[in-house]
């Protein structure tokens, strides 16, 4: 049974690998701020990243055979605030699972995940090869802790391996993120919450956007499969502008919404076009997206609008509470 450790599962992404990895037989740890003790089968760490005993700890004591590195702030205004923070838990807390690593007596391999925006701007597909230009604290922090495989370099067991992930959603992602800030926002409108107007920065800019469910299957491949100190696009390969995924929520939606732009949604030098190639990661791993992205839409839609519901049920109970409480106040 291989042994799976995950920095930062308690995440939108860690909650999809989670499931997977003990669907495929996997023994799996997570270390997190705050645990969650729900998920059954788990051993739970609760842990600062920028802990370097308490990391080197838990990885002492689960002794796994993989580790997934997902903890990270990915904010990017949260990282031109917190500029500090933001190399803390990225850079610092990437050194400390890789050294906790290096420090066990078997070979262990790391899938440290980076992101997309490490990349310079480019009009055509980015390969990783492809040059790399930071232009923001969240992305430079992260192709710092790129380089931190170096500490494996005088070590003969185990390495990293990173997955460069472009945009992914899924069920269960916040609204910091496009695409469920628009599914949560149509789910509002269908509810009659809201007026029919979607409120979005930039439109026109062009994306890559893969499901988070064939993501964490691109992560557990590259920790099988993938080369020590080689880097990895995870994505889709085709660019889908915000604009063309509006009207497909309109279209599961039935619902033709008015556009209303938010300058704070904005980002001042924001790239007009992003797309990986996944060539290298298909050649290595035999992994390519199997999930269509009208079907992704349609199942965050459907989060959403359970949410949505649950939330108006509550929100009744409550009303009606409050009600019946006052009436008795009257009664006395």
């Amino acid at each position: 049974m291989n042994r799976a450790l995950i920095t930062g599962g308690t995440g939108f992404v860690g909650k999809h690998l989670v499931p997977f990895l003990q669907q495929r037989g996997s023994q799996v740890a997570v270390l997190a701020q705050a645990c969650c003790v729900d998920v059954a089968n788990v051993n739970w760490y609760e842990a600062d990243i920028r802990d370097e005993q308490a990391v080197r700890s838990a990885v002492r004591d689960f002794k796994p055979a993989h580790i997934y590195h997902l903890a990270a702030i990915s904010a990017v205004d949260f990282s031109w605030n917190n500029p500090r923070l933001t190399y803390e838990v990225n850079v610092f807390g990437t050194l400390n699972v890789i050294q906790a690593a290096i420090n066990l007596p078997t070979p262990v391999r790391i899938l440290n995940v980076s992101t997309a925006q490490v990349y310079a701007p480019s009009s055509l597909a980015l390969t990783e090869t492809s040059s790399l230009n930071p232009e923001n604290p969240y992305a430079a922090s992260k192709a710092m802790a790129e380089f931190l495989r170096v500490q494996f370099r005088k070590s003969s067991k185990g390495g990293v391996i990173t997955a460069r992930s472009f945009n992914h959603t899924g069920p269960g992602q916040s609204t910091d993120f496009v695409l469920s800030s628009m599914a949560k926002q149509f789910a509002e409108i269908e509810a009659g919450l809201r007026d029919p107007k979607l409120v979005m920065g930039n439109i026109h800019v062009k994306r890559d956007f893969t499901d988070v469910r064939d993501v964490v299957e691109a992560y557990a491949l590259l920790l099988e499969k993938g080369e020590v100190n080689e880097s990895y696009n995870v994505c889709s390969g085709r660019a889908r502008s915000i604009e063309e995924l509006i009207r497909e929520f309109e279209s599961l939606t039935g619902i033709q919404v008015e556009i209303q732009t938010d300058p704070n949604r904005q980002r001042i030098g924001e790239n007009d076009f992003v797309c990986g190639s996944l060539e290298k990661i298909k050649a290595t791993t035999g992994w390519e997206p199997k999930i269509p992205l009208r079907s992704t839409l349609h199942d965050v839609l459907s989060y959403w609008r359970t949410v949505v519901r649950e939330n108006n049920a509550r929100s009744a109970c409550r009303e009606s509470d409050e009600s019946v409480h006052a009436f008795h106040l009257q009664a006395k």
